[in-house]
This record gives C-alpha cells, sequence and structure tokens, in this order.
C-alpha cells in the first residue's frame, strides 16, 4: 500500500507513516533514500507577504530512486503561524509504486476526493502504523465521464480532449479557476483516455499525465507535463510559454464520433442493433454470421457454440469480432451465440442462431429408357423422373412424372449437346501447343452411347472458400499436389483495397502458398492494396516464418504483417522482403501515411520475426537460421486490441504480372502452425 510522508516547516520535524503492509521501503536504505528526495518537494511561497493570495497546491510527479520509479502526490498548503509568529505551511506526500496504481483512481481524484489528506500537525514525530486505505480503495468507484466540467467551463465537454493534445510541457493560466475546477478538469480528461487510448487501462495510463496546480519559484519545470501556472506567484513570467493560454480556453481539434459521445454521455452498456441471422448452406461451403451491438466505449465480441436453448457449451478462441466465419463446414446442425461487453452494466448476448449444413445436392444425369441409372426410373407404363434434396430418394409423394414425349425430346437435345462437344474438343485440340495437356475440363453431360468419354483427372487442390477459383493463375503458378488444401482454421484470406484477379491461398505439409496480382503496400500511402492471409492475434504474439519467393518481380513486397483490420487504411506493422531489400513499413494510426525502413541486404530464404508486447511492436530478419537482426520498432502504433490481425501480405507491385511466395516454419507464440 501506499507510503506516506508528513512534513511541516514549524520547528517539530518530520513524521512519516505507512501502512502495515507497505511494498514502498524494500530496505531501510531506500527507504532514507526516499524520504530524502521528497523533503526537496517540501516547500512553499507564502504569496500573501507580496500581496499574494494563499492556495493549496497539488502536484503529481513521478521520481526515480536507484533504478525504482515511484509516483508521488503532494499536497502544500499554508499553516498559519507559530508560536514566534513565523509563517508555517504542511507538506503531505502519498508514494505509489507502478504495481500499486492499478487498484486506485486516477491522481487528480485522489487529490480532489481522499479524506485523509492532512491539513494541520501538532504532535511529535512518530510512525504511523496499520493505516485504513479503504477510503483511498474505494475512489476507485467514482466516474467523471460525461466531462460536465469542461461542459460548463468551455460549452462542450468534447474540449476535455483538447488537454490530451497539447504538447507535454504546456502551461495554462488558471486565474478564473478554482483548485476543485482544476483538478475537476484534470480528472475529466484522463478519464477519456478510455476511448482516446484504448491500448492500455485508462487510470495506470493517467498515471503518467505529471501535473501541478499552481507552478512556484522552486519547481522543475521537467517534472510536469501539464504546468498550471497563477499572475500573482512571481515564478509565472519564467514558466508562461509562447503557446500559453487560458485553461478554460482549451479546445479539441479531432475527434471521432465514440470520442464525441463518451465525453457527452459517458458510458452505456452494449446492445444490440442488429441480431445475427440463420443460415442454411451446403457441406464444405462458408457460413457467415455478422452481429452488431452499440454502446460506449464501443464493445468487445466473443462468439460461442451454444445449446438449443442458447446455453454456452463452447468458446470459440479467436473469434472476437462482430463477425464470424466459418469455413468449409460439415454435416449437421450447430447453434451459436455471441456476447458483447464494454466493462459497462451487464453482458449483452444475442439471440441464438442455428447453422444447418446440408449434403451436396447430387448432379442430374439423363440416361435412356431402360437404363440404369441414379436420377432415371422408367416403368412399363410410363417413364418417371425422381428428383432429390439429399442423397435418399424422396417420398413417392413429391415424385414428378414426365411424359414420354418431353423425355424424347430431352434425349435428343442430350445428343445434341454431345455432338457439338465432340465438334468442339476435337477442333480446339488441333490448335493446342505441342504437350499441352487438354485435360483439365471435361463436359457434364454424358449419353451413355458411343465411346466412353476420356477420364476426369484427379482433382489438384481444395481451393479457399474464401476466394472464388482462378483456373489461370492455378495452372500458369501454383502446381499443386493432391495434398494441398485450403487454409485451416482459423486461417482466412481476403484481398485488401484493389487488385486484379482473385488469389488462391493453399496449405500443404506446414507450407502456405500465396499467389498475388497487381497491388501495392508503399509508403506515403494511406491506403494499401494486396493480398492477406491471416487470423485474430492476441495482445501479445511472437509470430515467425521463413519466405521464399519463385518468381522475383520488380517492386514485389512479401512478408509477416500485424494488422488492426482488413481496411486499407488501418494501422498495421510489416516485415518482409522486396526483390532487393528487408522491409519495415508500419503506418501509425487509420488515414495515416505509412512510413519504411530499408535494410540493402537480400539472402532466400530469409527467416521473418513480428514481436508484439509491452504495447511495442519490432521486426526482425535472418537468413541462416540462428541470429535476428532488427530492421524497425514502434511504441506508438494506435490498434485497437479487439481486432488485431495476424498473417502474410503479399503484392507484387503496380505492374500485372503475378508473384508466387511460399511461407514455412510457421510459429506462433512457439506453437508450429
Amino acid at each position: 500500500m501506499p507510503q506516506q510522508l508528513i512534513y511541516t516547516s514549524a520547528p517539530r520535524g518530520i513524521v512519516a507513516g505507512r501502512s502495515g503492509h507497505c511494498t514502498v521501503a524494500r530496505s531501510a536504505s531506500m527507504r532514507e533514500a526516499l524520504m530524502l528526495q521528497l523533503e526537496k518537494f517540501c516547500y512553499y511561497q507564502h504569496l500573501s507577504l507580496s500581496g499574494g493570495q494563499e492556495r493549496p497546491i497539488f502536484a503529481c510527479r513521478i521520481v526515480d530512486i536507484r533504478g525504482t520509479r515511484f509516483h508521488v502526490l503532494s499536497r502544500i498548503q499554508d499553516a498559519g503561524l507559530d508560536f514566534t509568529g513565523r509563517t508555517n505551511f504542511i507538506v503531505h506526500h502519498l508514494v505509489f509504486t507502478p504495481e500499486e496504481i492499478r487498484q486506485f483512481s486516477t491522481p487528480p481524484v485522489i487529490l480532489r476526493d481522499w479524506p485523509g489528506w492532512l491539513k494541520s500537525w501538532t504532535k511529535e514525530p512518530q510512525l504511523l502504523e496499520n493505516e485504513d486505505w479503504a477510503e483511498l480503495t474505494a475512489l476507485a468507484g467514482k466516474t467523471n465521464v460525461p466531462a460536465q466540467t469542461w461542459q460548463r467551463v468551455t460549452g462542450d465537454a468534447v474540449n476535455g480532449y483538447g488537454l490530451l493534445e497539447a504538447r507535454a510541457g504546456a502551461s495554462f493560466r488558471v486565474d478564473d479557476q478554482p483548485d476543485e475546477t482544476i483538478l475537476e478538469l484534470l480528472a475529466e480528461s484522463l478519464e477519456l483516455l478510455e476511448v482516446r487510448d484504448t491500448r492500455r487501462d485508462f487510470r495506470t495510463a493517467a498515471w503518467n499525465y505529471t501535473f501541478t496546480t499552481s507552478m512556484q519559484e522552486q519547481d522543475n519545470p521537467a517534472d510536469f507535463r501539464w504546468r498550471c501556472i497563477h499572475s500573482d506567484n512571481p515564478a509565472a513570467n519564467r514558466f508562461s510559454t509562447p503557446d500559453c493560454r487560458a485553461l478554460s480556453a482549451v479546445r479539441a481539434t479531432k475527434c471521432t464520433g465514440e470520442e464525441t459521445a463518451f465525453a457527452r454521455t459517458g458510458r452505456q452498456p452494449p446492445r444490440f442493433v442488429e441480431q445475427p441471422q440463420n443460415q442454411r448452406i451446403k457441406e464444405g461451403e462458408t457460413a457467415i454470421f455478422t452481429a452488431k451491438a452499440g454502446g460506449i466505449p464501443t464493445p468487445n465480441y466473443q462468439w460461442f457454440e451454444c445449446e438449443q436453448d442458447g446455453k454456452e457449451k463452447n468458446k470459440l478462441n479467436g473469434q472476437t469480432s462482430s463477425k464470424l466465419v466459418l469455413d468449409n463446414c460439415k454435416r449437421g446442425t450447430t447453434r451459436y451465440i455471441v456476447w458483447a461487453t464494454n466493462g459497462v452494466g451487464d453482458d449483452c448476448r444475442s439471440d441464438p442462431v442455428k447453422l444447418e449444413v446440408e449434403p451436396p445436392k447430387p448432379a442430374l444425369t439423363i440416361a435412356k429408357p431402360g437404363a440404369k441409372s441414379i436420377g432415371v426410373r422408367t416403368t412399363a407404363q410410363k417413364p418417371q423422373l425422381d428428383v432429390w434434396e439429399n442423397s435418399e430418394p424422396t417420398s413417392p409423394d413429391s415424385t414428378k412424372y414426365i411424359s414420354g414425349w418431353w423425355l424424347i425430346t430431352i434425349l435428343i437435345a442430350a445428343l445434341a449437346i454431345g455432338g457439338v462437344a465432340w465438334w468442339i474438343k476435337k477442333h480446339r485440340s488441333a490448335k493446342l501447343e505441342p504437350g499441352l495437356n487438354d485435360g483439365t475440363k471435361q463436359s457434364a453431360v454424358s449419353t451413355n452411347e458411343g465411346s466412353s468419354p476420356a477420364p476426369v483427372p484427379p482433382p489438384t487442390s481444395a481451393v479457399s472458400t474464401n476466394q472464388p477459383s482462378s483456373p489461370e493463375v492455378t495452372n500458369k503458378h501454383t502446381p499443386l499436389s493432391e495434398g494441398a488444401v485450403s487454409l485451416p482454421s482459423p486461417w482466412t484470406s481476403k484481398n485488401v483495397g484493389i487488385t486484379a484477379k482473385p488469389q488462391i491461398p493453399l496449405y500443404e505439409n506446414g507450407t502456405f502458398t500465396l499467389t498475388a496480382q497487381a497491388g501495392e503496400i508503399l509508403p506515403e500511402k494511406t491506403n494499401d492494396s494486396f493480398f492477406f492471409a491471416s487470423q485474430p492475434s492476441s495482445n501479445s504474439v511472437e509470430f515467425i516464418a521463413r519466405f521464399s519467393i519463385t518468381e522475383k518481380i520488380g517492386g514485389s513486397r512479401c512478408g509477416i504483417m500485424l494488422r488492426e483490420s482488413d481496411s486499407a487504411d488501418a494501422p498495421f506493422v510489416f516485415v518482409g522482403s522486396s526483390e532487393t531489400s528487408i522491409l519495415w513499413i508500419q503506418r501509425a494510426s487509420s488515414r495515416a501515411t505509412s512510413t519504411q525502413t530499408n535494410i540493402q541486404t537480400i539472402n532466400q530464404p530469409v527467416y521473418f520475426r513480428l514481436v508484439y508486447r509491452d504495447n511495442r511492436f519490432s521486426g526482425d530478419f535472418r537468413s541462416d537460421g540462428k541470429k535476428w537482426q532488427s530492421v524497425g520498432e514502434s511504441a506508438q502504433i494506435r490498434m485497437n486490441g479487439s481486432n488485431y490481425l495476424l498473417g502474410f501480405a503479399l503484392c507484387p507491385g503496380k505492374n500485372k504480372e503475378t508473384v508466387h511466395a511460399n511461407f514455412d516454419t510457421v510459429t506462433i507464440n512457439g506453437a508450429k502452425q
């Protein structure tokens, strides 16, 4: 728990107090060094001696003692005259470690509302033990949104973001505001971090915004991010910066719709404005469920497989977006439900939805009367045609009869179609180049007469259900074995931006094979165009893959990427390769331009590593498989933590040629893919 230091300028000494479970003073020497540092902050200017106004001063600092960081809250005020008629003041410090601040409210709230602040001290020096911190802990439940004080002072609650946008070390005039109002304005702005900086818990982030409600001559300006000044203090002119303005004149310059609603209306519990709908598909197809929930802050999602009554059965790991995509669905009936949460009120559950996966409908084959056939039966009296919805015959009531002359007409048409197909095949084969296989496609109609049709070759691949097939790309650039399949779950693929043709991602024995045509990931651009095979990512990840390219196309960029979403202007980090260089490309925020770092070396195959940990992104590469070499890092990327996508990015550049690349030896957080 926090540690206290109480200092008075009267000749009564220093009184230090701590709780019975103090985590600050881990050793006597550390405690002594900390108290000596705190004594340096124990000063107060009596402005009444020069015609000014006495006022309490509230401050939040960060101090470093022998490599250990502490957060210090200080309350300083006049304490009247002592028995000799001399002026007196009292300083009360609260000291927190970084591990402790997570359980408490933000600094302005503690300085404003904690009832434990001492305003006088008449006792002898003593050690305060077994302090009751219940009232301090209780402040964590207080809320400061909507930003009513900013609404009252400036006319719009949104202006609270203006304080967050101000540069570090900015000065603000506060002559027109009482101390309580200053602390309320600071508290409301810091709580707006909840939607302005979604990467971190806003209470923890708030402790890094140091401030003082009134600068004094002895203060070190570097101690404070926000510096409030009073004109009756001699320090006002010295600490007034060129951009100094009244705190009541602060205005926000850029706010999203969510940020505006949060400042003006506060938190709102989630509620579904779009419910997912039941799906009925054929086996092997892709099912997509979409839901949308409103609320402030924007809700997070989690999908579950559920029972018929809606009770959750299995949590679907990685399915944390508003859309649930299920590839290569198996026959049967399953039910799903999605939860929307944002930390406000009760969790919101969608209506249960049902997925019905039916067997694929069999192809209808026509045979002449009397022949043995799956789809046609004949009788001595009248031919009839059965139609099936499943693999089993339908009941007699659903049988449809076709008159004899209609059957004769159908048979004549089938023979005509077969003759035309034979003529086209014969003449086309004469134009083929030597050695070119002409058996890639077969006629779908068989008359069961004449010579036997040419055998159909075995399938070469199972094309991803996410992308339409592209025979031209497959035959030219992707020779596949029978073991190649579409991407395994939870991997999916998508064209981000505009690309020339569909692509076919494939997976075989731990190797991801990607093909792409026409696209760009270039610096100084606000939109991308590339092929992306990805899966959802956690808030901490190490992604490693070995990359090789079979066709070197000028301008191509291929590598691994962590991205906020599949929007073309989303924030991202990318480590990969062009034809000649190792690349690190990043976009810090939505709609911003991207930047690029090059290392002029290339030796394929090459390993790439992308690490995201503690809000920091880094990219590395190695050719020998032994030692990683850094190519770039950033801690400034702003992403929504609930929607990360991690995967392979591929684009050939402005030309229309095709680039073909492999990624293998893939691991995510040490797990082989």
